[in-house]
């Protein structure tokens, strides 16, 4: 592509400021470079600043040597941060996504969030700044309880190796494909402000020097939906660190602060740690660590990766620890452009004690004393896993990417929806408030999900059907659905 010719030649770069979330092959094909050594900082905090991306690949050597598969991987990449070769200034964008019924499963790829999902807006991008405007309606197909939207709106501005960004913004924490337990796309974006590193480069000085690439994100939010505490703050800090070459590690921490009704006192909250039961924390607030290795086993690339979610500040005792883990490998699919990927991922969230042990604290995943009607979501979802609280998910996914960028796609869920505890208020961690509103009762699902992705040079297709064998509660009995999706750029 001469786009991609034109960036590995190292001119100057104005497009895109990151890559967003939402699109499932596009990160796998950051993950192929990520392995091959071609990205080097954290693939688990999205959006992914552009400078992380073409700190290696803007050498018109980096791709020397490389399989078709990771040079095709690349331009695909470096495509869509170059805004797919429209020039800066400005740029038009709409957006249609029309289901029969949205899937219960939401990961990290794009998916309706309603029967009708569609907005239309422009992007502007120069030097170091970006600006875009969309606007949109969630609806049911006949127009009925829809909800007007701004998501994915915002400005940000380059400064030094600093990227500050403002807007609605949907952001992934964590090494998951299914799932995250701290922060995902699974709730509508809120509005925030906050700031990134452009190239997580290491430290200079030989003292830190040894934590490797670093990235940190900050931001400061406002759950502004409907609720009992009316305009719940909410910030959080991640930051990661890559000490030996493959291996990261990342720790967040999120928490809600303030709201009507509640003492408003973010910095001391947000520094408070002990939160025990003599000197409890005002606010209610949660924490990740979190491990991913990304390397290669001769031709095959290989991520084993796990995230523990905390939603007590212990962290190893009296943490209220949900679980995830996977593993994901991918490759190169005979001599061409063409790869392959399959993912195995386990996502639990019914918080044991003591990080790996204890008894199970039932209901404590995504509800909150401090924040009893509304816990850790937005517009009722969940801000992490999409299937709430005690709740456990085996998701398997396998996906090939041909020679042209289609991507077909073939997914497996065995889903364990809400707990008898929790359902009955037997033990919970709040028994009064706990609740898990995907299936107030619990449910088993086995589901499987076929896509294909079609893309054209400003034009992108989707398809999707989905078959399960139950459905949450109230809901019952097996059920199919289908979903298309465009996006145009103009």
């Amino acid at each position: 592509m001469a786009t991609t010719a034109l960036l590995l030649g190292g001119s100057a770069f104005a497009g895109e400021p990151w890559l967003q979330v939402g699109d499932m092959a596009l990160r796998s094909d950051v993950e192929i470079l990520a392995a091959r050594g071609l990205i080097v900082g954290s693939t688990t905090t999205w959006p992914l600043p552009a400078g992380e991306i073409l700190a290696k690949l803007s050498d018109p050597a980096a791709l020397d040597n490389q399989p078709d598969y990771v040079r095709a991987a690349a331009e695909r990449v470096l495509d869509a941060l170059s805004r797919h070769g429209q020039p800066d200034g400005f740029q038009g964008l709409a957006e249609a996504r029309l289901t029969s019924q949205p899937d219960v499963v939401r990961g990290f790829g794009a998916q309706a969030r309603d029967q009708s999902d569609v907005d239309a807006g422009v992007n502007w991008a120069g030097d170091g700044l970006n600006a875009q405007v969309k606007v949109g309606e969630q609806s049911r197909v006949d127009g009925r309880e829809g909800r007007f939207a701004l998501d994915g709106s915002f400005v940000s501005a380059k400064l030094d190796n600093w990227l500050f960004y403002g807007g609605l913004v949907d952001q992934w924490y964590g090494p998951g494909w299914t799932s995250s337990l701290i922060l995902s796309s699974n709730a509508r974006p809120f509005p925030k402000v906050g700031l990134m590193r452009n190239d997580p480069h290491a430290f200079e000085t030989p003292w830190l020097s040894w934590f490797g690439p670093w990235q940190v994100n900050l931001f400061g939010g406002v759950l502004d939906d409907p609720r009992a505490a009316e305009n719940t703050g909410y910030v959080a800090l991640r930051v990661s660190v890559m000490p030996i070459s493959g291996l990261e590690l990342a720790l967040s921490r999120n928490m809600m602060v303030c709201g009507s009704g509640h003492a408003c006192d973010p910095l001391t909250s947000f520094f408070h740690f002990d939160n025990s039961d003599a000197n409890p924390n005002n606010n209610a607030d949660s924490s990740t660590i979190e491990l991913k290795y990304t390397g290669a086993v001769g031709p095959v690339l290989v991520s084993p990766y796990m995230q523990f979610y905390n939603r007590d500040t212990g962290p190893f005792t009296h943490s209220y620890t949900s679980h995830l883990v996977g593993t994901s490998v991918a490759g190169g699919l005979g001599d061409g452009r063409s790869r392959w990927r399959l993912t195995a991922e386990y996502t639990d969230s019914v918080p044991t004690l003591d990080f790996l042990s204890g008894p199970n604290v039932y209901g404590a995943a995504y509800n909150s004393y401090r924040y009893p009607e509304d816990g850790f979501r937005f517009h009722g979802r969940a801000l992490g896993f999409s299937l709430d609280s005690d709740s456990k998910l085996l998701s398997l996914i396998g996906s090939v990417t041909d020679a042209q960028g289609w991507t077909y796609q073939l997914t497996y869920y065995h889903a364990d929806i809400n707990s008898t505890q929790l359902a009955e208020g037997i033990g919970p961690y709040d028994a009064q408030a706990a609740r898990n509103p995907v299936s107030l009762r619990p449910v088993s699902i086995n589901e499987i999900v076929a896509g294909l992705t079609v893309p054209f040079r400003k034009v992108d297709l989707s398809l999707t059907l989905r078959g399960q064998d139950q459905q949450p509660y109230p809901q019952a009995g097996a059920t199919g659905s289908a979903e298309v999706g465009v996006s145009y750029r103009f």
